[in-house]
């Protein structure tokens, strides 16, 4: 048990795996784009490698959080989820240039989805 007894429940495990995938989807993704000649349009290359990174950053952090039941856990879930969204739509339309993209915005979308439903839970 941790601050305020709080226990490690079974959806915060769900998020956590689910937090982690996304993240290494995500570096995966930008790691590859990075350096890759353009096809088309630069600036979403670039929201999407910028995306990818941050949504990485926010599932990890999110990870950290669950992982010591901190109380706020929930409101960085819920913040996760909007970045998963935003990183998600550009990776769907870079998706066609790119062959990560795509599995890469699933993921992100499943995501999104186990964040919002553990944030919910826990309100």
């Amino acid at each position: 048990m941790h601050q305020n007894n709080r226990t490690m429940t079974e959806q915060y495990k769900m998020c956590i795996s689910a937090c982690q995938s996304c993240a290494g989807i995500c570096n995966t993704c930008s790691d590859d784009m990075i350096g890759m000649e353009p096809h088309g349009d630069r600036e979403l290359m670039a929201r999407c490698i910028r995306l990818c990174r941050e949504c990485a950053d926010i599932c990890s952090l999110s990870v950290n959080w669950m992982n010591r039941l901190s109380p706020l856990a929930e409101s960085l879930c819920r913040l996760c989820a909007d970045v998963c969204d935003a990183c998600a739509e550009a990776c769907e339309q870079h998706a066609p240039h790119h062959e990560l993209c795509g599995p890469c915005a699933e993921e992100c979308r499943r995501c999104a989805s186990i964040c919002r439903e553990m944030a919910g839970a826990a309100a």
